[in-house]
């Protein structure tokens, strides 16, 4: 009997072994990928030099430990205990607060003041501001700033005693929401709205263990952001409402990215959260606005659910003015790599939206380059690409030479539209030739 103890015990530590061993080579069980962003190593390659002086050996060990089986639930189980015994959160910025609600520490500076940038860089940004906003007026171009409400401003009351400073200072938040609306720039203020409401909404507007607004919430503000376009657009070019809103404790990404961060086994304490349907009614979709949106990660729950596609005409989220992306899933491109001129050349209505915790960059550099490009005297510029532009829209009119171009298009292997707008370029150099000979 004891020898069969032995046995049995001796088999189950080689199962043990051999099993994470089964799990990477198979990926048998199938097991869900840790949250957050993690860079998995690529496999060493042995040679001569990397084998002697032990590089290699550091190298195979450091992939080893990142790519072992089952190592998701290992991280999982190591980090609930952390959590259940010590109250540590391996997941960087993420701040416990009282009964169970999750912060960003970045949120909570914001609430307080922490990270002000001082009166003389709001004073410039606003100068600035208010010079490219008189252009983009002058050109019949609109700019909308929408400051998003913070975690930390909304729910102040359960953030943790220990992280409270002894006063609260000015914040980046009021100082730049102040000064656009003194300078008359339209500008949606998140904090101010959803505070309003806090105290009268039955629908929840932030989550317990997210730190994004809710599905409810980001619909009441673009709800006032498509009507304050037509407003200064004067136009009617949708009709936009929110239907069926179902309360449900299923929450949908990203109502628990903080929790699901953390990177733990035990699900969060927290609350049903509303999903309303976003209903569309095109007006008349030739006066649907093209739109740029700068903006942080507030922006994704509606570019990622395709609602800035079926809202806008043509647009394009660049996402802290990094990355452009496209809401016909093309790959997505570095900002550096795309012409601002043209940009503006082809959009009716600049978007900036980013909330409190990031007020202290705020239009992520976009406002100063935009400044930069019209300070430089590129009007003359912007008069010719409105004059391509215009060409281009004559030029679609006619299937014949629509069709003379999607030929020459595929022949050159371009799009259509790069061969088009090619096309009307050359129009107008020859017509300059011909004008000024």
């Amino acid at each position: 009997m004891q020898k069969l103890v032995k046995h049995i015990l001796f088999a189950l530590l080689m199962l043990m072994l051999i099993l994470p061993f089964i799990q990477y080579q198979f990926d048998i069980p199938r097991i869900k990928a840790l949250k957050g962003a993690y860079t998995t190593p690529e496999k060493p390659l042995w040679n001569n030099n990397n084998f002697w002086n032990g590089t290699f050996q550091d190298s195979m060990n450091t992939y080893i430990e990142q790519t072992i089986g089952y190592r998701p639930h290992f991280v999982r189980l190591h980090n609930q205990l952390q959590y259940s015994l010590f109250d540590t959160i391996n997941a960087q910025g993420v701040i416990m607060g009282k009964e169970g609600y999750l912060y960003e520490m970045n949120y909570i500076k914001a609430y307080y003041g922490l990270d002000y940038v001082g009166d003389k860089k709001i004073t410039e940004d606003i100068n600035k501001t208010i010079a490219v906003n008189q252009w983009l007026n002058d050109n019949n171009k609109l700019l909308l700033v929408v400051l998003a409400p913070g975690k930390g401003t909304f729910l102040p009351e359960y953030i943790p005693d220990e992280l409270k400073p002894k006063s609260k200072g000015p914040t980046n938040y009021d100082a730049y929401y102040d000064a656009l609306k003194n300078a008359e720039i339209a500008v949606i203020g998140g904090n101010h709205w959803f505070n309003a409401m806090k105290d009268t909404s039955k629908l929840a507007l932030f989550p317990k263990a997210g730190i994004h607004w809710s599905y409810y919430g980001l619909g009441l503000v673009f709800d006032s952001v498509f009507k304050l376009i037509e407003n200064r657009l004067n136009q009617e070019f949708i009709n936009f409402e929110m239907t069926n809103i179902k309360v449900t404790h299923k929450l949908k990404s990203p109502d628990r990215d903080l929790w699901e961060g953390m990177n733990i086994i035990l699900p969060p304490d927290d609350y049903p959260m509303p999903y309303p349907e976003f209903k569309f009614e095109i007006s008349d979709s030739s006066k649907m606005p093209r739109v740029i949106t700068v903006a942080d990660s507030y922006y994704w729950q509606w570019f990622g659910g395709d609602y800035a596609l079926k809202g806008f005409s043509d647009n394009s989220f660049w996402y802290y003015n990094n990355q452009i992306y496209y809401p016909d899933n093309q790959p997505p491109k570095e900002r550096a790599l795309v012409s601002l001129m043209d940009a503006v050349v082809h959009t009716d209505v600049f978007l900036l939206l980013q909330t409190d915790a990031n007020m202290y960059r705020f239009s992520f550099d976009f406002i100063d380059e935009l400044y930069e490009l019209l300070k430089d005297g590129s009007i003359a510029e912007m008069k010719k690409q409105k004059a391509i532009a215009e060409i281009a829209k004559n030029l679609r009119k006619s299937e014949s030479m629509m069709q003379m171009i999607r030929d020459k298009a595929k022949k050159r292997g371009v799009s259509v539209e790069d061969m088009l707008m090619l096309d009307a370029g050359w129009i107008y150099d020859y017509r300059q030739k011909e004008n000024n000979p």
